[in-house]
């Protein structure tokens, strides 16, 4: 699961930046076009992963629970990315007010480049914390 909050945040985060550079690197518009009808499912896995990993954080045998570098804020990114990628999918639940909904939606794309910079470099450092890459 370490692998997969880390790839989580760092993917998210690609998603959710991407935007801002569109118009430098056309490329990026045509893998944008190409990801477009899986945004739901990419934000819903990033979202379920992430509280998953929320609920049971990593133990290493005979060492106390991980840091909150190791798991919470890598977490929490995670749910806030998946919510803003899915958050279509999200508005269509039956029993969400439409207002409730709105209010995150304004308030997550306000703070949309952040969280896609900050999950991309919290999702390394997952990685090289729990030294799953070039160890």
């Amino acid at each position: 699961m370490v692998l997969f909050l880390g790839l989580c945040c760092i993917v998210g985060g690609f998603i959710i930046v991407m935007p801002l550079f569109v118009n430098k690197y056309p490329i990026l518009g045509k893998i944008e076009d190409k990801i477009t009808p899986y945004k739901i499912l990419i934000g819903l896995s990033i979202l379920i992963i992430s509280v998953i990993k929320l609920l049971v954080p990593y133990h290493a045998p005979g060492k106390p629970i991980v840091p909150i570098l190791g798991d919470l804020i890598p977490s929490a990114l995670g749910i806030l990315i998946g919510i803003l990628i899915s958050i279509d999918f999200l508005e269509k639940l039956k029993g969400v007010e439409g207002g409730k909904i709105q209010k995150i939606r304004n308030f997550l794309e306000k703070y949309q480049f952040l969280l896609g910079f900050a999950g991309i470099f919290f999702g390394f450092l997952h990685w090289i914390i729990f030294k799953v890459i070039f160890f």
